[in-house]
């Protein structure tokens, strides 16, 4: 048995507000499906789920105009449960999650919204005694996160050259992270970045003069072993990972919400600013209406803080 953490991101698109990356930790073999040992607590789909706890890809459980209570519901019920204290405070989310939270606290559109703010207490009370009575709930280990907002995006690509070799980074503070945390070997389930299949030389730049050993290399799944002094390192970057495995489903769950709720303190913050002004998710063609509209608040240097420069 080893170490099971899944890493995915949430906000690596959008022209507004921040990149979040997430991980979720199991004790694990590579191959158990996690699923399947938490099913008296835990669905797949949200379809016949009832009321157990929903943990997929973050897309197919929200949606804009869905609300955000299942995943809501899930991130604060594992962080609730067995010996854990579910955050009664955004900032409190954000502090437990994460080891750098200044630079998502300083910001003009800062909000410590009271959670939950969609579901109620008490339905997510229910969730935690259903994850409490789990008989696999002993091998959650926690979750964490990292937070890029849009001003330290801007100078991380300019510091990299591009957005992908940042998502990578941030993804691996998350790995050294976890080193930190648990002992022994462990195994990472990352979602793939895009159309790359070869992430050799990145891994080698993260664990500069240890041994890496490129075990497969596809379309569907690349995977490579770093072996330490005293521990084994597997990587695997599996395409749509959130869909097939636990950890990083509930790890895109958590960087999701984390998203969705600075979102809502932006949303709130600009909307209470500019009359007619409505809420945005900051993609595509709704960003560039959002950015319209407040553009004439901010200055050339307030805009970079505000607005992804691609």
């Amino acid at each position: 048995m080893t170490t099971v953490i899944g890493i995915d991101e949430a906000g690596y698109g959008p022209s507004l507000g921040p990149l979040v990356v997430g991980s979720a930790a199991f004790r694990a073999d590579d191959d158990l499906d996690l699923w399947t040992v938490l099913d008296g607590a835990v669905a797949k789909q949200r379809r016949g789920s009832g009321g157990k706890v929903l943990v997929a890809d973050s897309k197919a459980v929200y949606a804009q105009g869905r609300g955000l209570d299942r995943l809501e519901r899930a991130v604060l019920a594992f962080m609730g449960s067995g010996d854990g204290t579910r955050p009664a405070r955004f900032v409190g989310l954000i502090e437990a999650l994460c080891e750098q939270s200044k630079g998502a606290l300083d910001v003009p559109w800062w909000d410590d919204l009271a959670l939950p703010v969609a579901t109620t207490p008490e339905e997510l009370g229910r969730a935690i005694g259903l994850l409490d009575e789990a008989d696999g709930l002993s091998r959650f280990l926690g979750l964490a996160a990292q937070i890029v907002p849009a001003d330290a995006f801007n100078r991380l690509v300019d510091h990299h050259g591009n957005k992908a070799t940042l998502l990578f980074q941030q993804n691996m503070a998350l790995v050294h992270r976890a080193l930190r945390r648990y002992e022994g070997d462990l195994t990472f389930l990352i979602d793939k970045h895009g159309g790359r299949h070869d992430y050799a030389p990145l891994l080698a730049n993260n664990f500069f003069g240890r041994s890496l050993r490129e075990d497969r290399v596809s379309p569907g799944r690349s995977s490579y072993t770093v072996a330490l002094s005293d521990r084994r390192l597997r990587f695997h970057f599996i395409e749509k990972a959130d869909a097939s495995h636990l950890p990083p489903a509930l790890a895109s769950m958590t960087c999701k919400y984390l998203r969705e709720l600075c979102m809502k303190c932006f949303n709130a913050y600009w909307c209470g600013r500019v009359d007619g002004l409505k809420p945005t998710a900051g993609y595509a063609a709704d960003g560039k209406r959002f950015i319209a509209a407040i553009r004439p608040f901010l200055s050339d240097e307030q805009a970079r803080a505000v607005i992804r420069q691609r």
